[in-house]
């Protein structure tokens, strides 16, 4: 039996689990983030540490190879900013998701979506990642400290919750945080209230308020950088085996800009609630 469920099963399972609507905004976006990456020649860039991933297809009786690592990529279920696009769309009105100023017309620049959490549908979708969950038995969960994202983790890893003590570490890091600035759904609330609402995660390394956030919207550019940073991060950690909970647009840049996927079909974006086993290894090219 594998150890990690194939990239494809749980794409399926995620796809059945998606309204129309939710796929012509995941299809239309992705296409509108993919082709600009082109555009700004953010694809194929040569950076000192290859980063290169393939699916995870580990059996229970084979171990990674020296130097690599399982990092189990999650994207967070539905929020109310996605139910918003969603809702949008079906109303017939036009937006444009990647506008570098504020748009009345872009849902996701709506005032009232500050930090925004998961629907109910986004609740469901976490949880029937559980049953995965335990298979993959990480030995970390990392997570973007926006509670989107903070909310998939702990529902889908609910077997290494207890109240507010986990058993192994949950860790806040800014590194997986969605791309910043602009829209208020990608600005974090102060690490006080998080806290108070999330006592089992590790907030230690994260300034009271959001670092990242500006009144412009962060660069294609900085994005990838910052995942880059964040996989040498990772790379440095003891752990081997380890769970990150994040987001569309940033997990669009890392597959597209930073990994180098041995499977053209772990460059697409993922579906909200979506889990997607990677194997990691990373080469100096100075070596």
């Amino acid at each position: 039996k594998p150890l990690w469920p194939k990239r494809t099963e749980l794409a399926a399972m995620a796809d059945s689990a998606q309204s129309a609507t939710a796929l012509e905004v995941l299809k239309a976006e992705g296409e509108s983030v993919r082709r600009t990456l082109q555009q700004e020649g953010l694809i194929g860039v040569r950076r000192p540490i290859r980063v290169k991933a393939r699916a995870a297809t580990a059996t229970a009786s084979q171990s990674l190879s020296e130097g690599e690592k399982a990092i189990h990529f999650v994207r967070h279920g539905q929020g109310f900013h996605n139910l918003l696009a969603e809702l949008y769309r079906e109303m017939g009105k036009t937006y444009d998701v990647l506008a570098k100023q504020h748009d009345d017309n872009n849902p996701y620049c709506r005032r009232e979506l500050v930090d925004v959490p998961l629907t109910a549908l986004g609740r469901k979708e976490a949880a029937k990642l559980q049953e995965v969950a335990q298979e993959i038995a990480p030995e970390v969960v990392v997570l973007s400290p926006l509670c989107r994202a903070t909310q998939t983790a702990l529902i889908a890893f609910a077997h290494l919750v207890d109240r507010q003590s986990t058993k192994v570490p949950f860790i806040a890091h800014e590194g997986c945080h969605e791309i910043s600035g602009l829209y208020p759904c990608d600005l974090r609330r102060s690490i006080t209230e998080m806290q108070r609402e999330f006592p089992a995660v590790d907030y230690s390394g994260i300034s009271e308020e959001d670092s990242l956030w500006k009144e412009t919207r962060e660069s294609w550019k900085e994005l990838a950088d910052r995942a880059y940073d964040f996989m040498l991060w990772i790379r440095d950690r003891p752990e081997r085996n380890i769970a990150v909970a994040t987001h569309s647009a940033w997990l669009n840049v890392l597959c597209n800009c930073v990994l180098e996927c041995a499977d053209p079909s772990l460059e697409l974006p993922f579906h909200t609630g979506e889990l997607r086993s990677l194997i990691i290894s990373f080469e100096d090219r100075a070596a």
